[in-house]
């Protein structure tokens, strides 16, 4: 088009203005405590499972129930859903922390 026979075609780059960078602390904390925090929300719920099934044990509470007439089933759907109504409740409150705490902080 140009009728040059050594014309070349020069990529180039242009410089633009860019967002200064923002150092978000929050994010650094949160990355050295999270672990923490969630083991710490975790650690009641496990000490109360071992303590009933230790105490459970030596009361022999389930061998019991099972000459009355309770069936493993019942026994074991009723330990999951007592632990699930749990840890239902503390991801419930978990969230409602985050969701009002950090989430509503956020500029966008």
């Amino acid at each position: 088009m140009t009728n040059v026979s050594d014309a070349t075609i020069t990529a180039m780059i242009v410089p633009a203005k860019i967002a200064p960078i923002v150092v978000d602390n929050f994010v650094i904390v949160l990355q050295l405590t999270l672990t923490l925090f969630v083991l710490l929300m975790y650690i009641p719920v496990l000490y109360r499972t071992v303590y009933r099934i230790v105490y459970e044990k030596a009361s022999r509470a389930k061998e019991s129930m099972l000459m009355m007439g309770l069936t493993l089933d019942s026994y074991w759907l009723s330990w999951f859903a007592y632990y699930s109504i749990i840890n239902t409740a503390i991801a419930f409150l978990s969230w409602s922390v985050i969701q009002n705490g950090v989430f509503s902080e956020n500029s966008s």
